[in-house]
């Protein structure tokens, strides 16, 4: 009986040092994604028709944050607004994209209703 309470402690011991472990190692090797790409997919339809060239909006965001793609690229997207808020996005600086990422608590939505008002 008591190498039975004795595994089961054991076992539990193991599993929370296990556990907390992998905690800390998800933390500190965290892939942090760019703000900038999160911004512009998040801007457009979403339809990943690529009709623009690209697979998807993913593609057609990192696309356009490297400067290979106008605002224009997006076709479903042209009748919706995607390229003045494509203009308002790249009118911002990082340092200040940045900025209001983090003071809409990293809400996407909220950032982007922020970008088109200004």
């Amino acid at each position: 009986m008591t190498t039975i309470i004795n595994s089961i402690i054991l076992l539990g011991i193991l599993g929370f040092l296990s556990g907390s472990f992998l905690a800390f190692a998800a933390k500190k090797f965290e892939v942090k994604e760019d703000v900038r790409k999160i911004i512009v997919e998040a801007s457009l339809p979403g339809v990943n028709c690529g009709a623009c060239g690209y697979p998807g909006c993913s593609a057609f965001a990192k696309a356009f944050i490297k400067g290979e793609v106008k605002n224009d690229g997006c076709l479903p997207g042209k009748r919706q607004g995607v390229p003045e808020r494509l203009q308002k996005i790249s009118n911002l600086t990082d340092e200040q994209l940045n900025e209001l990422f983090e003071k809409n608590e990293n809400e996407v939505e909220k950032t982007k209703s922020e970008i088109e008002s200004m």
